[in-house]
């Protein structure tokens, strides 16, 4: 996918794998509703947002920002650098 929603399905596939028993919420996967986005956080550990070039274009990725922002979360970035995945 242009935006690297491969390499972050990888990531979850190779964090499972490491950790067994690790439940990882991942939007595309586990997204039942949009409007329940902060709810999502509140029931997450922690954060890790995969910023690509359109990231911060996004409405809901800002929602999901500024949520974890104001609820504290621990956060990851991990930027995607092939131009060709949307870095």
């Amino acid at each position: 996918w242009s935006t690297g929603q491969d390499a972050v399905g990888n990531i979850k596939s190779e964090l499972q794998l490491l950790v067994p028993g690790l439940k990882i919420f991942l939007d595309v996967d586990d997204l039942k509703d949009i409007g329940s986005l902060e709810e999502y956080i509140q029931h997450s550990q922690m954060i890790l947002f995969f910023l690509s070039c359109g990231y911060f274009r996004s409405k809901n990725c800002l929602r999901e920002i500024r949520s974890s922002l104001e609820q504290s979360k621990p956060i990851v970035l991990v930027q995607e650098a092939d131009p060709d995945k949307g870095g």
